[in-house]
């Protein structure tokens, strides 16, 4: 009998265990109680940025600020722009995009006493960029563009046309930009750089 209690006591506190567990647990769902690992948060990749391989992205876009300043009061027209731009690879935390710029754009300059000064610009780019996924929605991206320009100088007076020259070439620029897309197909972008324009900003469409 000496040794009865405590075996009894023994068995009931075991017994206890399971039953108070359940009964703490009896008001979640399914009457089940466990311990649940805490939830782990996915580090940020390229894959949910909003360019990464294999993405195709089409921007079209208008400049603002000629990249030659000239004698006089100069009137520079807008720098109309269709760009296209392929996620090549990833490096990094970004990826490598490469692709092509078609681009125009005309100024003219008064010189005084009635003689005026007139260019156009076309230039065709291949551009190679590094876009950094800033958020789901945003890049900021840097790049280079080198490609062939043929600009056309035009000089008027007051009564004829006194010269008229042409140059055609290659060319270099470097610009740095971002796009942040408001869907997942259509966004907006704009660019700042040595490029056709100093200032660019368009429509980008994600395909």
């Amino acid at each position: 009998m000496k040794h009865v209690f405590p075996t009894l006591l023994s068995l009931a506190v075991l017994a206890g265990i399971p039953l108070a567990s359940q009964a703490s647990g009896s008001g979640s769902e399914g009457g089940s109680v466990g311990l649940t690992a805490p939830k782990t948060i996915k580090a940020k990749s390229v894959a949910d940025g909003p360019f990464g391989e294999g993405t195709n992205v089409l921007n079209l876009g208008i400049g603002f600020g000629a990249v030659y300043s000239y004698a006089g009061t100069v009137d520079a027209s807008p720098a109309f722009s269709a760009s296209f731009e392929h996620g090549f690879k990833q490096v990094g935390p970004g990826v490598i995009g490469i692709g092509g710029l078609v681009g125009y754009q005309s100024t003219s300059s008064d010189l005084g006493y009635g003689t005026k000064f007139k260019s156009s610009d076309l230039a065709i780019a291949v551009r190679g960029a590094y876009h950094y996924p800033v958020t789901d929605a945003f890049d900021a991206y840097a790049g280079l563009g080198l490609g062939f320009r043929s600009i056309s100088y035009e000089v008027e007076g007051s009564s004829s046309l006194i010269a008229v020259a042409d140059y055609k070439g290659f060319y270099s620029g470097y610009f740095i930009g971002g796009r942040y897309f408001f869907t997942d197909k259509i966004g907006a972008f704009g660019e700042l750089g040595y490029d056709q324009a100093l200032l660019k900003v368009g429509l980008s469409v994600k395909f």
